[in-house]
């Protein structure tokens, strides 16, 4: 434990000079979350006054904080790209990740390359070994922090108001930034024993350097089965074995590190089996008959499984044992179709249904299997139910009811978790709670048509709710495009195995290869710049050229209306269907002209379509000046991504 010199601080003081740094962030990020419930409250609180314009600042302190937040949300939003070619085969490299985020992660390794460096000479070898101490303690002050972004209940997201998915990204960079400082702590030791070509001798004489090179072997590993190719090649086995190695690795360096460091050690410990204790809690209530008026039944929930068009599986349980809000989601486990296993899914319907439902698009492994008994099950054996254990909910989302305009861009199965905020939108305005959105902007882009038959009755009821409505407008657009960047991922793989049944299918359309879209091209990918032209009822353009990979049209045929999808589909006449692609940027800018307050933006789907809009936001709050003096409003930005 010595060091350079004796005016240094102790390794001991800098490991805890970390803390002050991390703490300092954890209470920002702290007050932020209290700020934004305040404005949330107070923007509330206007609306029950009958005061004009809730969501635009008035006083000088919330002008100053909109103008601070505008500043900051420009530059953490703003993402670069670094291989647009890749964006279909790999979209996690077509762009970097936003400034906000590496902003985040820079910061803290040059915190930590500083601390561990602070008052030594790397070109001094007499500073090698003492380096190599510093670093093994900057190392391992990293450790507690790790196992509080990586609980699903994290005492963390509950302080911040940040859900545990997005905590667990900078777990996995925390890791990484921690790797690297036992790399400089091991390479440290090992050029100083190479001076004397004592490298070999060293492990063979000295338990603790060989346990310490275990513990870096293991956290290198625990590292490289962490970046997403690998964690969702088979995400089952990277949860098991990510576990595993995680007790190994705190194993081996309790044997490693002295008794005084052992504090960095149990705290982690503490840390899980607390977040372990909260989620058995929780699952325990939530799942057991007992607590739910059933004492007759051991477990609660029972689940119905009915198969969807697109190889979709409707999952419904009806009287749930626990309430939730838009946008969260649950793990899902019935171990009599898929033992041992629990998954993600996110919650398609309201507490108000009196039912949870989830729509789950079948992929391979547990999602396939799912489809497979719905669809195998024919009536009335489908309406049986089986046993299922929910585990949540989970996730969070500022309320959206505190903004003025609120845009929601759905690609694919992404409308799973747009598709509950906006009917509690509508929801509340229709039960008269107070509300300050006047505006909903709803766009969803499909690959098939069959994909909007998820949501039929949604739509319906949503459109019939705000008919008459004065002080609340609902737009809604679907379009249907074969760009799978900006819709959903690839068909499932056991689609390529039923082309026969899907020839006959399309024999039975009146389909044929030559007739679609002139062959290997869709005609589905032209951005339609100007909606309000094809949409308008008293223009010659309101006839959409809706060919969505259907046949081409023969000569002398007109166009096909933009609601004769509808109508097929039993939509209603507000909701308009087109082929084509969105210009995002034109939609989100059209409601940001006609805002009167604070505007959301919230996306789900591919990351070509969460790019575009991340883009599109950022581009529109400089332009526009927003809160520089220019009256133009805020733009509140949130993405949830696909991602494991």
């Amino acid at each position: 434990m010595s060091h350079a010199g004796h005016d240094l601080p102790t390794d001991p003081y800098m490991a805890k000079v970390y803390w002050m740094f991390v703490g300092g962030a954890i209470a920002f990020a702290s007050a932020i979350h209290v700020a934004d419930r305040l404005l949330c409250h107070q923007r509330l609180s206007a609306v029950s006054k009958a005061l004009l314009d809730p969501a635009r600042p008035k006083n000088p302190l919330l002008r100053w904080y909109a103008t601070a937040t505008a500043i900051t949300r420009e530059a953490t939003y703003y993402t670069a790209p670094f291989i647009p070619s890749l964006q279909k085969r790999y979209p996690r490299l077509a762009t970097l990740p936003s400034f906000g985020e590496i902003l985040l992660i820079a910061a803290n390794l040059a915190l930590l390359l500083s601390l561990a460096s602070y008052g030594f000479q790397p070109t001094n070898r007499r500073h090698w070994e003492p380096m190599g101490v510093r670093a093994g303690w900057i190392t391992l002050t990293q450790l507690p922090l790790i196992f509080l972004l990586a609980g699903k209940r994290s005492l963390l997201g509950y302080a911040t108001g940040v859900s545990y998915e997005r905590l667990n990204w900078i777990h996995r960079w925390v890791a990484r930034t921690m790797f690297l400082t036992a790399s400089v702590h091991l390479g440290n030791f090992l050029r100083t024993w190479n001076q004397y070509s004592y490298v070999e001798r060293k492990f063979e004489i000295d338990l603790i350097s060989r346990r310490g090179l275990g513990a870096w072997c293991v956290l290198l590993w625990i590292v490289l089965s962490s970046f997403a190719p690998i964690r969702g090649w088979r995400y089952e086995f990277f949860i098991i074995q990510h576990i595993v190695s995680a007790v190994g690795f705190v194993s081996m360096v309790m044997l490693h590190t002295p008794t005084k460091a052992h504090q960095y050690v149990w705290v982690p410990v503490g840390i899980f089996f607390l977040d372990r204790l909260i989620r058995l809690v929780f699952m325990v209530y939530n799942n057991l008959g007992l607590f739910h008026g059933k004492p007759s039944q051991f477990l609660s929930c029972k689940a119905t499984f009915h198969p969807l068009s697109e190889h979709t599986t409707k999952v419904t349980i009806t009287n749930p044992p626990f309430r939730w809000s838009p946008g969260q989601h649950a793990f899902l486990s019935c171990h009599s179709i898929i033992p041992l296993q629990s998954h993600p899914f996110t919650i398609t319907s309201l507490p108000s249904d009196n039912s949870l439902e989830f729509i789950i698009r079948a992929q391979k492994g547990a999602t396939r299997k799912l489809f497979s008994h719905a669809s195998e099950t024919l009536p009335p054996l489908s309406d049986a139910t089986k046993t299922v254990i929910v585990d949540g909910p989970y996730g969070c989302i500022r309320p959206l009811e505190q903004f003025d305009t609120v845009v929601l861009l759905a690609g694919g199965t992404g409308a799973t978790f747009i598709m509950p905020l906006m009917r509690d939108l509508v929801r509340r305005k229709q039960a008269r709670q107070p509300t300050v959105t006047r505006k909903v902007r709803f766009v969803w882009v499909v690959k098939r048509h069959g994909q909007v038959g998820w949501f039929t009755r949604e739509f319906a009821d949503a459109v019939n709710s705000v008919a008459g409505m004065k002080d609340f407008a609902l737009e809604t657009s679907i379009y249907v495009t074969c760009d799978e960047t900006l819709t959903t991922d690839k068909a499932p793989e056991y689609e390529e195995k039923q082309k026969p049944q899907l020839e006959s299918e399309k024999e039975v359309a009146g389909l044929s290869e030559t007739e679609l879209c002139g062959g290997d091209v869709c005609c589905c990918q032209e951005t339609l710049e100007d909606e309000d032209a094809i949409v308008s009822p008293d223009a010659e353009k309101s006839k959409a050229e809706c060919c969505c990979c259907g046949p081409k049209k023969k000569e002398g045929q007109q166009n096909i209306n933009k609601n004769s999808s509808a109508a097929t589909l039993c939509l209603p006449d507000e909701v308009h269907i087109m082929a084509g692609r969105p210009a995002v940027r034109s939609i989100v800018q059209k409601e940001l002209e006609r805002a009167l307050g604070e505007t959301a933006v919230v996306v789900c789907g591919p990351a070509g379509l969460i790019d575009s809009s991340r883009t599109a936001v950022v581009e529109l709050s400089d332009e526009r000046a927003v809160h520089k003096g220019t009256g133009a409003q805020g733009i509140w930005f949130h993405a949830e991504a696909f991602s494991m």
